[in-house]
């Protein structure tokens, strides 16, 4: 079995994404960017995933860069997994290094995608500073923005994300982060990948935004939490468990449900 999850405001969180009160006793800082705090487990959550990556394959799903991904400290030394997705699947890590024959499908893949380059020129018709405060590219795999979303003019980035999807592109706006990627980097397609080179069966997945939906429709089982893009949609696939509880504390029920699962699916 394996359980793709996604990270951030799914099992790691910052503390503008904590949603609500709780005691720095039982919070651990997992990760650090020049001596300033960036994201937090709770200490139960911990527990939880080192437990269930004892019994099946955890896989961190994320669409940080390798290098964002590895300042988290707990994922360093393969401690819960040999393996981790990042770049929202532009990369897979085996042991910390790049798996190249997924590197080499991957760039096989954005063959039939639009050039980056024109992408953004488009995106240039509507872009303003007065909403667009930082542009950033991936790994040379995909653009994110930061906005304000109050400024955003709403009306012409539907216009604009409707030419994306004929580009062959995705896009999400996740907190002040706005992400245009071509559809074949995505989550699922990479845990696939994995599920058939592991020769595992059964998938769980976790996650909170519209870039994680793919791998959340594809799995065998898969649950939210109780904020971010997917739980904001009126409908959601069926397969989709719904948590009841948001922020920090959302990484502990969904790791007891996945553990609930994994005990079923291993008898």
């Amino acid at each position: 079995m394996i359980f793709a999850s996604d990270l951030d405001q799914t099992l790691i969180y910052s503390r503008r994404a904590f949603r609500t009160d709780i005691s720095e006793e039982k919070i651990q800082l997992i990760e650090t960017l020049e001596g300033r705090e960036i994201s937090f487990m709770t200490k139960e959550a911990i527990e939880l995933l080192s437990e269930l990556a004892s019994n099946i394959l955890f896989i961190p799903v994320t669409t940080r860069t390798r290098e964002q991904y590895k300042r988290i400290s707990i994922f360093n030394n393969n401690r819960f997994s040999n393996y981790a997705i990042t770049t929202n699947g532009g990369f897979i890590l085996r042991e910390g290094e790049i798996d190249k024959e997924w590197d080499k499908l991957i760039q096989l893949k954005l063959k039939d995608c639009s050039y980056k380059e024109d992408i953004l020129k488009k995106f240039k018709e509507i872009s303003h500073y007065e909403w667009v405060l930082k542009e950033r590219i991936a790994e040379d795999l995909f653009y994110y923005f930061i906005v304000d979303r109050e400024k955003i003019p709403y009306d012409e980035l539907e216009m604009f994300t409707k030419w994306l999807d004929i580009q062959g592109w995705n896009h999400s706006l996740q907190g002040r982060k706005l992400y245009f990627v071509p559809k074949p980097v995505n989550k699922w397609d990479a845990v696939l990948y994995l599920k058939q080179v592991t020769n595992e069966g059964f998938v769980a997945a976790a996650g909170d935004s519209l870039l994680d939906l793919c791998m959340l429709e594809n799995a065998d089982f898969s649950i939210i939490p109780a904020h971010g893009e997917i739980h904001e949609l009126k409908n959601s696939a069926p397969n989709i468990t719904k948590a009841s509880q948001q922020g920090i504390y959302a990484s502990e029920e969904i790791l007891k449900s996945v553990l609930n699962i994994s005990t079923h699916a291993l008898v």
